[in-house]
């Protein structure tokens, strides 16, 4: 798994508002049946399962495995490098 807890999460919640959008449009009480935004439905919500079975996987992974799942991104840890010496 290449990917971080959080990444997965920004990328549900993305894809969630995404959803959200997509479905006030499609269930507008005076809006007319559109293929194109059922498409953009189905992928989305196609994609959010993806998304929240890599969260699952990654879960079961962290118990299993803990030493095997970084927690952190040391790319992303900056607290200490300008500290003065």
């Amino acid at each position: 798994m290449a990917e971080t807890l959080g990444s997965l999460v920004d990328k549900l919640a993305i894809t969630d508002l995404k959803l959200w959008h997509c479905q006030e449009q499609l269930f507008k009480p005076d809006g007319e049946e559109n293929a194109s935004l059922k498409n953009k439905n189905e992928s989305l919500l196609g994609q959010r399962e993806r998304l929240i079975r890599e969260i699952d996987e990654w879960f079961s992974s962290a118990v299993t495995n803990p030493e095997t799942v970084a927690l952190t991104n040391p790319q992303n840890k900056i607290y200490g490098q300008y500290r003065k010496q």
